[in-house]
């Protein structure tokens, strides 16, 4: 017995803003790891356990001791965490006019709001890489 799952209807946009919000939160999070293992070389040699958030609390921690230059820039990762758990923990549902979208907190996720954030976590990404 082989199990066909049902097509999902997602309009293409809507699917590239969401894979390009998905994309830049993985680019920005590695960004960290790295400028992790930049302020403190072995901090991140474990990943299995690391989350974001315990990621963006490293990256507070090492970004206090060793750079204040880079707190801030920590901070809005801690902050965009928040975003990303939003995003990832949303649950699928049909928009008031009829197409397949992400949901959370009954809010629904707009192409327009997949690309801010995907901005946002761009943006973010660059200031951890300099």
């Amino acid at each position: 017995m082989t199990y066909d799952p049902p097509a999902i209807t997602l309009e293409p946009d809507y699917a590239s803003a969401l894979g390009a919000a998905v994309y830049a939160f993985a680019s920005l999070e590695w960004n960290a790891v790295i400028c992790c293992e930049r302020l403190e070389p072995g901090s991140m040699d474990d990943l299995s356990e690391r989350t974001a958030g315990r990621v963006a609390d490293t990256l507070l921690s090492l970004a206090r001791k060793h750079e204040p230059a880079l707190v801030d820039a920590a901070s809005d990762f801690e902050a965009l965490v928040a975003t990303r758990n939003n995003l990832v923990h949303a649950r699928p549902g049909t928009t008031a006019a009829g197409l397949a979208g992400l949901f959370r907190h009954g809010d629904e996720w707009t192409q327009e709001e997949l690309r801010a954030v995907a901005g946002m976590f761009e943006a973010c990404a660059a200031r951890l890489a300099t």
